[in-house]
């Protein structure tokens, strides 16, 4: 994890957003997916020529509250999907920020987990981060990955190398996170990219199940805790 990912979790969120790349071009509409007091990841609707780097102006709009800021390029997901920096915030944006995850955090996720962890689209993917691996077949080697969020109905993986994987194959994941292991079955449903992949956890035991909920929990109340320091200082 880098030193920026650790000082500002993200959160996920969604809102309308644009990435003007020159002062005199025209603005890429996107959609703003996650946000962190440090920077935000954009889905663009139409590629754009964007490398390492590269500043470019960002607006988005989340809960109805404008923002507008200097944004450059730190993480390319995809040629779509792109991970952002906040550069040279004011103190009063910064604090907006703040504020506005703290909103987030606590009438979103935190809701979502008290009131429907049993409904499918009540589960919130946290970010998260820690080893993992991605076995086909029995007797074959696990391909090593990272893994990037979890909810308590699946995970987004990072496989260190292209796999041949299709939607709804069934594989064996192994994954770590705060030094707790986990081996599930994991289906697949979401290829972002052809070695970012989104995985369902169908057939989990109670005991599994219980398991991954307190882990999501305990996430949750690390995020809120990091967050309220961030805003008293």
């Amino acid at each position: 994890m880098t030193k920026e990912q650790r000082r500002y979790p993200r959160v996920e969120c969604t809102g309308d957003a644009g990435v003007q790349i020159a002062p005199s071009g025209s603005c890429c509409a996107a959609k703003i997916v996650d946000l962190s007091a440090g920077g935000c990841l954009l889905v663009l609707k139409q590629p754009q020529c964007l490398t390492q780097d590269t500043t470019v102006e960002l607006t988005f709009t989340i809960n109805n509250l404008p923002f507008r800021t200097l944004g450059q390029v730190k993480a390319k997901r995809s040629d779509k999907a792109i991970g952002f920096q906040f550069r040279s915030l004011s103190d009063s944006l910064r604090r907006q920020l703040e504020e506005l995850l703290q909103q987030l955090i606590e009438n979103r996720p935190a809701r979502s987990l008290l009131q429907g962890l049993r409904e499918k689209r009540h589960y919130p993917r946290i970010k998260c981060t820690g080893p993992a691996a991605v076995q086909i077949a029995a007797g074959e080697k696990s391909c090593p990955a990272t893994i990037v969020n979890l909810s308590a109905r699946g995970c987004l993986l990072h496989l260190r190398r292209p796999q041949r994987l299709w939607r709804d194959m069934l594989v064996e994941l192994t994954f770590e996170i705060n030094h707790l292991p986990f081996r599930v079955r994991g289906q697949v449903k979401a290829i972002r990219t052809d070695t970012t992949i989104g995985f369902q956890f169908p057939l989990l035991s109670e005991r599994v199940r219980n398991q991954l909920e307190d882990l999501m929990k305990e996430l949750m109340a690390t995020i809120m805790k990091q967050q309220a320091a961030r805003t008293r200082t």
